[in-house]
């Protein structure tokens, strides 16, 4: 019986034999060519595109993940949008961190309603309670799970710093994924180990300079500063979006190194590679 190395070796063989008697146009090396990229291309639409993503900001590309694992804990998510809110006398900063916020409640609301986990989402804020409502409605109507629409909901927990932290820190439902994105001031730390307390996966972020540590030493994954604002142009762009993007960066990568090894190769050694390229 043949070893592994003879039985790979044959296999080799016959598929060069059945490749060098077609009748395809191309030669060997062009068709193994070919087939090579589409192995690529391939591989590409197969893998997480976490696999192939530079950087994760605030760990939200493995979100899907992580509302799956909730379900099968039969746990729920929290997502917090600070302590600022939209309509309170706050900085016009404050604000604006609140309105960010949103389309990034809007990608785990999309991930939670898909994995059937409930999401509570809590401000101190009604305009912003109300804005966490259309949210969460619009998610399920773009994942079709209008079923679920109702086991998902948005608390208004009080006016106030204090009570918003208070009602974080109280709350008897300990969340399996929790989320805190938004003007945080000084309870940014009650309210972050307030959310954190039991959960197993946790994403934080706030612009808020003086409370980029309490985010940084509290959270799994962070947003702080100006990724707070870049988080949502990330998730904009679909899966196949990003994919295709990534799939042309690197097939123009192999191009450039295909082409920058083969002019080294014809500089140094005198290697023609024109030849087995054109199929003579």
């Amino acid at each position: 019986m043949p070893d592994l190395g003879e039985l790979i070796g044959g296999l080799l063989g016959v598929v060069g034999e059945q490749v060098s008697a077609s009748s395809l146009r191309l030669g060997p090396v062009p068709t193994v060519g070919v087939f090579l990229v589409v192995l690529v291309l391939l591989s590409l639409v197969a893998r997480p595109t976490t696999r192939w993503t530079i950087r994760d900001l605030g760990r939200l590309a493995s979100v899907s993940r992580a509302m799956a694992l909730a379900a099968e804990a039969g746990g729920e998510a929290d997502f917090s949008l600070g302590s600022s809110g939209v309509a309170r006398p706050t900085s016009a900063l404050d604000r604006i961190q609140t309105l960010g916020a949103l389309p990034i409640l809007a990608h785990a609301a999309r991930a939670a309603a898909r994995a059937g986990v409930p999401l509570r989402v809590t401000a101190n804020d009604p305009v912003a309670v109300h804005l966490a409502q259309v949210t969460l409605a619009d998610a399920h109507r773009r994942t079709e799970t209008l079923e679920r629409e109702e086991r998902s909901r948005a608390e208004y927990v009080g006016e106030g710093r204090a009570t918003a932290a208070a009602a974080a820190i109280a709350d008897p439902g300990a969340p399996t994924t929790a989320f805190v994105a938004g003007g945080l001031a000084e309870e940014a730390l009650l309210l972050l180990e307030g959310e954190a307390r039991a959960a197993a996966w946790t994403s934080f972020g706030t612009a808020t300079a003086s409370q980029a540590s309490s985010v940084l030493l509290t959270g799994g994954g962070t947003l702080v500063g100006p990724e707070l604002f870049q988080a949502p142009s990330d998730l904009r762009g679909t899966s196949r979006d990003r994919l295709m993007v990534l799939g042309a960066n690197r097939l123009i990568l192999v191009a450039m190194a295909t082409i920058a090894i083969g002019s080294l190769l014809a500089v140094a050694a005198g290697v023609d590679l024109a030849g087995p390229l054109a199929g003579r």
